[in-house]
């Protein structure tokens, strides 16, 4: 039977037993498998999609541009072969198939996000927390290894590019918390450079998080690398200048003054 990879995590790529699938007609299908792979909880009716990708055709020749493009996607998934098939179509709805032997890795991180919930609002630093719930999170950033769908777009269709961004937010959003969870959670074990990984993680993706500043700030501080951590301080400060046009937090700037004092409470 064979297994379809949807990797819409960075480049969109997508694997059919391990081999590279080529022949998507137009960057229109490559969409359609998105969308339905992601949102796969419920079936969509064709009028939904056909809208969504051809916003400015009029409803028959959209409709009729969905099923050509429909045609095209189940014939370079093999979705005519695969048993259970990739999608469950009917004569006015389509939907991706649960049963199906499928991963998207995009939907792979927030079911494991998802799982983690119960915890979330935990103390990270509980040794209450199961440490599947830590596995969980190692795995959610692993995954990640860009922005939703980076660098794909579809001119004129407003409503797929906002989907898109909401998703982009959403699933950067998850990996940003997991993130500081597990450095907070290692620091707390006195883990101190696993922790560091992970915070030094949060600023690569986003140069404007703040709160991984302090996380950096902070282990470097621990660690004996003072004047590294008062470094970052001036780093972060650059950063939120140039990007947003804003100085640190009152917090930031305190731990920065603390680090400079010799200030700083030793680790718990």
């Amino acid at each position: 039977m064979a297994r379809l990879l949807i990797h819409l995590l960075g480049p969109f790529q997508v694997l059919l037993d391990g081999q590279p699938v080529s022949g998507f007609e137009s960057d229109k299908v490559r969409a359609l498998l998105a969308y339905l792979a992601v949102e796969n909880d419920q079936p969509h009716r064709r009028e939904r999609l056909a809208g969504l990708l051809w916003p400015e055709w009029a409803e028959r020749s959209a409709r009729a541009n969905l099923r050509r493009a429909l045609v095209n996607l189940r014939k370079v998934s093999d979705d005519y072969r695969a048993t259970p098939p990739f999608l469950d179509i009917t004569p006015q709805t389509i939907q991706f198939n649960h049963g199906a032997d499928a991963w998207v890795d995009a939907v792979a991180l927030r079911d494991l996000v998802g799982a983690s919930a119960p915890q979330a609002g935990s103390l990270v630093r509980d040794e209450s927390i199961e440490p599947q719930i830590i596995h969980h999170w190692e795995e959610a950033v692993d995954l990640y290894r860009g922005e939703f769908l980076a660098g794909f777009s579809l001119r004129g269709c407003a409503d797929f590019e906002g989907w898109v961004l909401l998703e982009q937010e959403g699933l950067r959003h998850s990996v940003m918390d997991a993130l500081c969870r597990l450095a907070t959670w290692h620091e707390g074990q006195g883990r101190l450079e696993q922790a560091l990984r992970y915070a030094w993680r949060q600023t690569e993706l986003d140069p404007w998080w703040e709160s991984g500043y302090r996380q950096i700030m902070r282990l470097l501080a621990h660690t004996g690398r003072r004047a590294a951590a008062l470094d970052q301080y001036k780093t972060c400060r650059s950063r939120l200048a140039d990007g947003l046009g804003v100085e640190p937090s009152v917090e930031t700037t305190r731990l920065y003054q603390r680090i400079r004092d010799n200030e700083l409470e030793p680790p718990a």
